[in-house]
């Protein structure tokens, strides 16, 4: 059970680069002149390689998860 949270934890951690851009566009938009595009599009440009640590460790987190059955 212990173990469980632990992946799932992992998962979330995971998860938080790719949700973190709308949090961000969100707020510039609603303080400054962006479009969600655009930002989006700026986020990703700079950075892209939050998305790629945020699917390594989705992936560490599924092959955990398929290890410990």
């Amino acid at each position: 059970m212990k173990k469980n949270l632990i992946w799932n934890i992992i998962l979330i951690i995971g998860i938080i680069p790719f949700v973190l851009p709308f949090a961000f566009g969100i707020y510039k938009i609603s303080i400054e002149a962006w479009t969600m595009f655009d930002w989006l599009v700026m986020y990703s440009y700079i950075f892209w390689p939050t998305y790629l640590a945020g699917a390594v460790v989705i992936a560490v987190s599924i092959i955990g998860r398929i290890i410990k059955r």
